[in-house]
């Protein structure tokens, strides 16, 4: 007999189907650069939404046009790892700091939406 639980529909996230061996080794070791040059949970303040994107290009540059792997600043951490962290780090900015936002506005907009 299966528990009444198993068969409920319920919306809430599937946390198995997370790939965490993949997110573990990419992104461990760009937060713990984090707590290295600032202290633990630093991110957790937030940053600018154009120095996450800054960051998150320039790893993507390093990594797709320089064929460059890992960060020499930091060789355990991938430069796709540390894009991983800009898009988290931007998406928490986003929904928790947003005077932190500083996208521009649309081109001929010259107030948010």
């Amino acid at each position: 007999m299966v528990a009444p639980k198993n068969n409920l529909k319920e919306n809430k996230p599937k946390m198995s189907e997370l790939p965490l061996d993949v997110l573990a080794k990419m992104l461990c070791p760009a937060y713990a650069e984090g707590t290295d040059k600032y202290y633990r949970n630093s991110w957790r303040e937030g940053f600018k939404t154009s120095d996450m994107m800054d960051a998150l290009l320039r790893h993507l540059d390093k990594f797709y046009y320089q064929r460059e792997d890992y960060d020499p600043e930091c060789p355990k951490k991938s430069h796709l790892g540390a894009a991983m962290f800009c898009l988290i780090a931007m998406y928490h900015s986003w929904e928790n700091y947003p005077e932190l936002d500083d996208r521009p506005y649309p081109l001929g907009n010259n107030s948010k939406k």
